[in-house]
């Protein structure tokens, strides 16, 4: 291993308490009079049944005798819990069965209560909106640079955030998201640093980079450069069950009263025991075999990047982007590739995969199509992916180059916060008729995936103006309840 990475326990990864309980429990021969109604798979819908079998429906049990219980772990669930602490690198662990999303919700407002600040980037998750809301905590907000040369977002300037903290002393705590879904990863050390000399607490969104702590040719992550909150797609990245997440603490700065409180919160009351169950036998998997996975996935992965790089005309993100607009590394497991010079839009690319070859990818924006690639990820399947892309480009008649023509609008005044906003009444109102007043929504464009409008931010006539160009564009929106934005809700003055 290099340099400051961890050396796993293997004799301890190799246990899987929770999962062992469980399907002791299946064995026991016991008279299930206990939700769920089912009753280990007895009283499953035939067809269902058919194409799952029956095992899977005799491990979807509930708190049961000698199986623990999440929102007070006493027995295998908390040693599942310390043995993925272990694995990661954290002093605390907490499985997340509503996603990572209620691992963000509950950390931000573990963070920052009431009136109090936290810096975010623009760029962040919507789920950190969420949080905004719960903890009634002000956004102080960075704006992330954009690379118009590639039509992305970049990374987090640690110098960006050292002169929000001057304006913002106070700041409870900086969110940063690294890597992002296009593999764009920041300086997460010094931003850390900067965090931590401000007193703040620093929570990472590692929603797409929990697998990098597992080999010694993937970046170092968040938690071995000091992070006091990782939030962790588990699903996404080390080979859970959708959904399954895990929120990681390390350090004496956060009160951890305090976040399970808010887990009790956010979670559901019924937590799956499948979901845990594959927390706890992905947690061994990755510790175990995490490195001779990615010892055998990274070149077959640099394979098709080059492939991809030798079809003429297009181009694949990679450690080019290093060292510009806050870019401190690219994570080697995410493809993205464009055919902009050829003038093939990322959406088509996306589509025509899926429709006339049958492959999908995560998604496709103006610039990019992205492939998610991971422990389960086959040669057969690079192959199909660089094999269509070659015949889509050798078909597409050129046209004119894309370019990134567009300019963000500056952020517009906030003037309530996002949970003021949610709370406050609210109505849908004509697009035409939104300008000046306080949005209740998000609005954001793809690309570049930044809020341009947040809950209780006005609609200045400069955002105004973007966002109806898009809209006679026909460009794609998230956030507004009508996405060709013919109508947006906003707070009354009632």
């Amino acid at each position: 291993m290099s340099s400051g990475r961890r050396s796993i326990k293997l004799k301890d990864q190799n246990r899987t308490p929770l999962f062992d309980a469980i399907l002791a429990y299946g064995r026991e021969g016991i008279a299930p009079l206990h939700i769920p109604a089912h009753k280990m798979g007895r009283g499953i819908s035939p067809i269902f049944k058919a194409e799952l079998g029956e095992a899977v429906f005799r491990m979807d049990l509930t708190e049961v005798i000698g199986l623990d219980d999440l929102h007070q772990p006493e027995g295998v669930i908390r040693e599942a819990q310390e043995l993925a602490a272990e694995a990661w690198g954290a002093d605390r662990s907490f499985f997340l069965v509503n996603g990572t999303s209620a691992g963000i919700v509950a950390a931000i407002a573990a963070t920052a209560k009431e009136g109090e600040r936290i810096i975010v980037p623009r760029n962040a998750h919507k789920s950190v909106v969420y949080g905004l809301i719960v903890s009634g905590a002000i956004p102080v907000y960075i704006q992330p640079e954009i690379s118009a040369e590639h039509g992305l977002v970049g990374g987090f300037q640690p110098a960006e955030l050292e002169r929000i903290y001057t304006e913002h002393p106070d700041a409870k705590g900086v969110f940063s998201v690294s890597p992002t879904y296009h593999g764009v990863g920041s300086d997460t050390a010094s931003l850390v640093e900067i965090t931590h000399r401000y007193g703040g607490i620093f929570i990472a969104d590692e929603a797409h980079g929990n697998h990098v702590y597992f080999h010694e040719d993937l970046p170092m992550g968040a938690l071995g450069h000091g992070a006091d909150l990782s939030c962790q797609s588990t699903h996404k990245m080390s080979g859970s069950l959708g959904q399954s997440s895990i929120l990681h603490v390390k350090g004496d700065r956060v009160d951890i009263g305090r976040l399970r409180s808010n887990l009790q919160l956010m979670q559901s009351t019924s937590p799956s025991y499948l979901l845990q169950a594959s927390l706890d036998v992905a947690r061994s998997h990755m510790a175990i075999n995490g490195r001779t996975i990615f010892s055998d996935l990274l070149p077959r992965i640099m394979e098709a990047k080059e492939k991809l790089r030798r079809i003429p005309g297009l181009e694949v993100l990679g450690d080019e982007l290093v060292g510009n607009h806050g870019i401190a590394y690219y994570e080697p497991t995410r493809l993205v590739f464009t055919a902009k010079s050829l003038g093939i839009e990322g959406y088509e690319l996306f589509q025509r995969l899926r429709k006339d070859y049958g492959v999908e990818l995560e998604f496709g924006d103006y610039f990019y199509g992205v492939a998610v690639l991971g422990p389960g990820t086959i040669q057969e399947d690079l192959d199909r992916l660089t094999a269509a892309v070659k015949d889509i480009v050798s078909k597409t008649p050129g046209k004119a180059p894309l370019i990134w023509k567009e300019e963000l609008p500056a952020m517009p005044p906030q003037r309530m916060t996002p949970r003021q906003a949610y709370h406050s009444k609210t109505k849908s109102i004509p697009w035409e008729h939104a300008k000046g007043r306080i949005s209740a929504e998000l609005a954001v464009p793809y690309p570049p995936g930044i809020p341009v409008l947040c809950p209780g931010e006005e609609i200045t006539s400069e955002v105004f103006d973007y966002l109806d160009g898009m809209k006679r564009s026909g460009r794609h929106l998230h956030g507004p309840e009508e996405s060709n934005l013919s109508s947006i809700r906003v707070v009354t003055e009632e």
